[in-house]
C-alpha cells in the first residue's frame, strides 16, 4: 500500500521532479493553489500528508497557504513544505504556515522518501494511540501536540514491535505481483485520479503530467501500455509518440490516445500517427478496460 501525497506549490519543476522521484513510493496527486481545488482533493483523495513545493514565494502566496491551514487539520492531513534553505527559512515568519515537517533541498531521493515516510507514520501513529495502548502509554497524549511529541514516538515505535501502518492497510486490495505497468500522460491531475481509481485493482498504474517526464520515466522503467493525452502543453500526444516511434525499444510499446477532442481532421491526424487505440473523453471504465486488455494479457 502506497502513501498518498497531495502536491501544490509554484514551482512545477520541483512538483515534476517529485512525480518522477516518488511515484513508486507514494501516491501522488497535485491540487492548484485555489481554496475549493484543495478542499475537493483532500476530501476525495484523502492524502497521507500535504507537501507544498516552495520557490521564491511571496508573502501572499504563504498567506494562502495559512489559509488552507484548518482545512489540512480537520481532516488530520499535515503539512509539509519542501524548497531550499531560503524558502523555508521564509515560511517559518507567516503565522499558521510553519510547516510540520521541512524537506530542504538537496536531498537524495532515497533520504526523502525515509523522511517523508517515517513521518507519515509517526503522524499515523499519533492520531490512532488509544488510550490504553502501550504508544499512548509511552507519551502524554493529553498534554502535548503530535508535532512536540515525534521524538517521543519514534522512541514509543521502536518499543512496540508492530508496524502501525498495519491497521491502515487492511480491507484494501493486495498487490498482485507482476502486474502491467500502465503509464498514464496527461497534464490534468484529475484524469490521473479517475484512471487510477478504473485500473488500480488490476495493474499498476505510474503518471507522469507532460511528454517530457514521461519521456525521462520511459528510460528508466518498463511500461506494458501508454494512455497518452492527445492535447498538452509545451509536448503534445503526437509529438511524445513520435519520440516514442524514434526508439526501437519504446516504439514497441502500444499507445492509446486519450482526448476531449472531437474534431475530425485532428482524429485524423492522430490515426496517421498508428497508435493501437483511441479514446474519447471522458473515459468509459468498461471501454478502457476492454481496450487495455484487447493489447495486453
Amino acid at each position: 500500500m502506497k502513501y498518498k501525497v497531495l502536491l501544490a506549490g509554484n514551482s512545477k519543476k520541483l512538483i515534476s521532479n517529485f512525480f518522477l522521484q516518488m511515484d513508486f513510493a507514494f501516491e501522488c496527486m497535485t491540487s492548484s493553489m485555489i481554496f475549493d481545488d484543495l478542499k475537493n482533493h483532500i476530501q476525495y483523495f484523502k492524502p497521507d500528508i500535504f507537501i507544498y513545493c516552495m520557490r521564491a514565494e511571496t508573502r501572499d502566496d504563504l498567506v494562502t497557504i495559512a489559509s488552507f491551514h484548518d482545512v489540512l487539520g480537520k481532516n488530520d492531513v499535515p503539512y509539509a513544505a519542501i524548497g531550499d534553505s531560503a524558502s523555508l527559512d521564509f515560511a517559518v515568519k507567516i503565522p499558521n504556515c510553519v510547516p510540520e515537517l521541512s524537506i530542504k533541498l538537496p536531498m537524495s531521493t532515497s533520504d526523502m522518501e525515509d523522511t517523508i515516510t517515517r513521518f507519515i507514520k509517526k503522524h499515523k501513529a499519533f492520531l490512532s494511540s488509544a488510550a490504553d495502548s502501550p504508544l499512548s502509554k509511552a507519551l502524554d497524549l493529553n498534554t502535548a501536540s503530535a508535532f512536540d511529541t515525534l521524538s517521543k514516538i519514534d522512541a514509543a515505535l521502536e518499543a512496540i514491535e508492530k508496524d502501525p501502518n498495519e491497521k491502515d492497510t487492511a480491507g484494501r486490495q493486495p498487490e498482485a505481483p507482476d502486474r502491467h505497468r500502465i503509464l498514464v500522460i496527461d497534464d490534468a491531475t484529475i484524469i490521473h485520479k479517475t484512471i487510477k481509481g478504473y485500473l488500480d485493482s488490476r495493474y499498476e498504474v505510474a503518471t507522469a503530467i507532460s511528454g517530457k517526464i514521461a519521456l525521462r520515466f520511459l528510460n528508466a522503467k518498463e511500461v506494458s501500455l501508454i494512455l497518452l493525452d492527445y492535447e498538452m502543453p509545451e509536448m503534445n500526444g503526437p509529438a511524445v509518440l513520435e519520440e516514442l516511434r524514434k526508439d526501437p525499444y519504446l516504439a514497441t510499446i502500444p499507445v492509446v490516445f486519450l482526448t476531449g477532442i472531437n474534431d475530425v481532421e485532428k482524429i485524423k491526424n492522430a490515426l496517421a500517427l498508428k497508435p493501437q487505440g483511441y479514446l474519447l473523453k471522458p473515459v468509459e471504465k468498461e471501454a478502457l478496460i476492454a481496450k487495455i486488455r484487447e493489447l495486453i494479457q
